[in-house]
Order: structure tokens, then sequence, then C-alpha cells
């Protein structure tokens, strides 16, 4: 049976603490070139099982085949019966890779694409543990992009597990994309890859877990993650970089095969990462959860109905600012700019064909953000109210039938609005049909500035992403980064619900 559930797991000490700092460890198990790197992942379950800690196992297709050829049943029935099955892609590193042929695709298109060229490894892991796998997702080396989340969705996978620093929000869990984003790469992260190289590794892990959690507690609570590529604790360098370097791509059967380490530094491996279990399980309030945990303690509404007063919060708080963010409902519940555009647009277009009645509850969804970047063009500060609500209409409509926002919302000829300023100016238009007042017959094109993608969204990181070394030299992608922008209209922090609400 699997590990049972992090919130049924105890610790040797006052079991009566409050848990509010959970640690997530997942293993990406991808060499599919080296048979020895076969075992590590056998003799982890083992330590993680004896500690009854749970863990997440990404699993890249082809290192399932890789398993099967070499009749290592018995580590895909451990695997099966104790982890969390996540995927990892299919190949990996051969080319091309996910960024290669998204590099200049929007969003759908890309994840329309990512489908059909990842569909053969999903349903290697589905045929092989279940129908219900994978419970998660992250992306081979550094190449995190929005354009995965849609196919995510789509294939009912909820959770995106990894590491990255392109998006970030201080260090927290957070929604991107309506998926639970499990991407921290700064201070709450533990890398456990090499660290076993010297055997003064386990101390420099045991000072580092203190630290985080020391901070974390200060704080209130939070999430530490902690990673290991298992084949590190055989090969001395990485299997991928021997055999697809700078774009390029190895046949199969003329694979080179890493360096093995010495058996001393390979028993180490093992011994530190029991070590490291050990010390994370003396602590009361550290909780180990699995990506199923993580799925249930930081769950979200990703549609909803809200009443008046809910609408008025978001209208004011909206119409008061010149910059676009998350923001706080009554109930503490956060939702994303993308949700607020929703909601106001929606609230709007129902004032708008009851015959100027406001609705007493309003449908929220979390559209996508636009799949192109727009500046307004303004001819007329002033427009017709009439002309608006018809254009908040056919936005309304819009958001329906697409699934995403408009890149530009057209007013009549008198003005063509960037999201953001659409988003400011129905804000002030609703709060002043919430307040009662006679809104008149023209009104003022507001501007405002979706300030996550800025805040939030580090072009620099995606820079160093794409000099991965497997990826070809000089390789860049715009597009990928200017996504990743525009999708930042979902960004929104993930609230644990058993620590109540934080600030951010």
């Amino acid at each position: 049976m699997k590990a049972p559930s992090s919130s049924r797991t105890t610790t040797s000490h006052n079991t009566n603490v409050r848990k509010n700092i959970y640690a997530y460890i997942w293993f990406d198990v991808e060499d599919y070139i080296t048979p020895e790197s076969n075992d590590t992942p056998l003799q982890a379950i083992k330590i993680l099982k004896k500690y009854h800690v749970p863990v997440t196992m990404k699993l890249v297709g082809e290192k399932v085949r890789f398993l099967k050829q070499h009749k290592r049943q018995d580590v895909l029935s451990a695997m099966k019966e104790y982890c969390d099955i996540g995927y990892h892609s299919d190949t990996h590193s051969r080319h091309p890779l996910t960024y290669e042929y998204i590099a200049k695709m929007d969003t759908l298109r890309g994840a329309s694409e990512i489908e059909k060229r990842e569909s053969r490894g999903l349903e290697e892991l589905r045929s092989t543990f279940g129908k219900n796998v994978p419970v998660c997702f992250g992306h081979a080396g550094s190449q995190w992009a929005p354009h995965y989340y849609p196919y995510l969705k789509k294939e009912g996978i909820d959770v995106y597990m990894d590491a990255t620093d392109i998006v970030n929000i201080d260090d927290l869990p957070y929604w991107y994309c309506g998926l639970l984003s499990l991407n921290n790469t700064y201070k709450n992260y533990i890398r456990f890859d090499r660290t076993f190289e010297e055997p003064s590794g386990s101390e420099v892990l045991k000072r580092r877990f203190q630290s985080i959690h020391d901070d974390l507690k200060s704080k209130g609570g939070g999430a530490i993650s902690i990673l290991w590529h298992p084949h590190t604790a055989v090969n001395k360098v990485y299997w991928d970089s021997l055999n697809f370097s700078n774009g390029k791509n190895t046949p199969p059967g003329k694979y080179a095969l890493p360096q093995k380490y010495p058996a001393e530094i390979r028993r180490r491996a093992l011994e530190d990462f029991e070590k490291l279990i050990k010390l994370g399980k003396s602590f009361d309030d550290v909780q180990f959860i699995s990506a199923t945990d993580a799925g249930r303690i930081y769950r979200r509404k990703l549609e909803m109905a809200l009443g008046k007063d809910d609408i008025k919060t978001l209208a004011d708080a909206l119409s008061d600012k010149s910059n676009i963010s998350f923001l706080r409902l009554s109930d503490g519940e956060m939702i994303s700019p993308a949700q607020a555009f929703c909601a106001l647009t929606n609230f709007v277009a129902s004032y708008s064909m009851t015959e100027r009645r406001i609705p007493r509850r309003t449908a929220v969804s979390e559209p996508l953000g636009p799949m192109s970047p727009f500046k307004s063009k303004i001819k007329s500060k002033r427009v017709p109210l009439a002309s608006f609500l018809r254009a908040s209409e056919g936005v309304s409509k819009f958001i329906a039938a697409k699934g995403f926002m408009p890149s530009s919302v057209k007013i009549d000829g008198f003005a063509q609005l960037a999201p953001s300023d659409f988003l400011a100016t129905i804000s002030k238009l609703a709060s002043t049909l919430l307040s009662g007042k006679n809104p008149g017959e023209t009104l003022y094109v507001r501007q405002a500035k979706m300030i996550l993608s800025e805040k939030y969204v580090d072009a620099f990181a995606f820079k160093r992403a794409c000099k991965w070394g497997i990826l070809p030299k000089g390789f860049h992608a715009p597009k990928i980064l200017e996504q990743a922008k525009l999708q930042a209209w979902t960004l929104v922090p993930a609230i644990p619900r058993a620590l109540g609400y934080v600030t951010i």
C-alpha cells in the first residue's frame, strides 16, 4: 500500500504540536542509460518506508521502458506500492526539446504541441501504474514554460512540482494557470544531489535544513522542497550531458556511459539521505507531504459565484489602484487578476443584459491570460456607456467560449483597450453601479498596470534557463518569456488551509 497520508504521520516527540511547516521530497527518475541507476530509487524507498515519509517520484517515460527492458519489476512495484507517481516528460533530453519546438508558439498552441509529443510517455505511465497517475508533472532540465499548464489541466494533472526561478512568489507555493505550483528554488529549497561527495556533506545539509526551518517558523509556517536525482548517487556526471549536450542527439545503442562513483561515495549517498530524513522527522512542527497531500492542503476555488459585497470589494479595490494584483475576498479566499477580470466583466455584462438590474450573484471562473500583448489605442478618453456595455457582453461571451482573456477589447470606434485598462475602467463602472449612483451616458477610460508580470516573472532567470547545456548554444526564445508574463494574470499565492491566511 502507499505511504501513510502525511496527516497521519507522527514524530517521536510531542504529537500535539501543530505542524505548520511542510516538507515535500521529490525525485526526478530519468537516467535511461545507466543500468546501475535503477537500484537507487528502490534503496531510497526502503529508507522512506522505515520512517513513514511519503515521496513523489517523477518518472521519464523512457526510464520506465528502460526498467522494463532490464526486468526491474521490483523497482516498478515498489514505486507503485509506496510513491506518488509524477510525470517528467517522455524522453527528457532527446531533441527536439520542449523549448525548441514551442519557441515561437503562444500558450495554447504550445500546449497542443506538447500534448502530441508527450502522449506516448503519459500512456506509458498509465499503463504501468494505473489510470489515476500521474498526480503531478515537472519539466525536464530548466524548461519551465506556461505552455505545459493547459495540457496538464486537460489531462487532469493539477499539481506542478519542480524547481524554477522564472516565476517565484516570495518562496511560497503558488497557483498559475489553474494549477498548484510547487516550484521553489531559493531560500526554502534543498538539492540533495552531490552533497554526499564530501564526508562533511551531511553536516552541511543539517545546517541548511535547520536554517530553513527556523526561518519558516519565524514566519508562521511554509514549505520546504527537497530534490534528489537518484542517478547522482551512481554517476559522476549527468547522463544526458554526455549524450545530448548543445543540441546533439546520440542514437540509442551508441550512448556514452558516465563514469561511476566509487562504492564508498555511493554508500554514503544513501547514508546521508537517511540522516536527512531522520533529521526532518525530529522536528515536531514539520509534516512531510506528497504531491497528493499538497493538492489537498493548498486547495482553492477556481469557480464560484460571488455576491454583491464581494463584487464591490473587487470593484472598489481595482478602481482605486493603478496597479493590478491578486486580491482577497471577504472569506479570505484569494483570487487572481484573471478571476477578477472575469467576475467584473460578467457582473457588468449581466447588468447590461437584464434591463440594467444589478445581479444578486455573479458566476466566476478563471480564464487563462491573453495570448498576445497589446497596448491600448485610445481615440477618446470618454466612451459611450452603451458602447462599453456592449463590449462587456462580448468579452463575457468570448471568455465563456474560448477559456482565455482577449488580448484587447474594442469599444466601437472610440478605443481599443488592453486588458488592464479595460479592467480598470469596468471596475470603476461596477463600483459606481453598486453605490447606487447614475453612471451617466459616457464613461471615462481609466488606465492601470498588471504588475505581477514584472514583480514575479524574472526575465534574467529565463535567460539562464535558455543556457541549459542540453539546449543548442545561443538558444533564445523571447516568445516563451512573453507568454509567461501574459499568464501572470492567473498568478495567486497558494495558502495552506490548515494554517489560515497569510499576509502577502
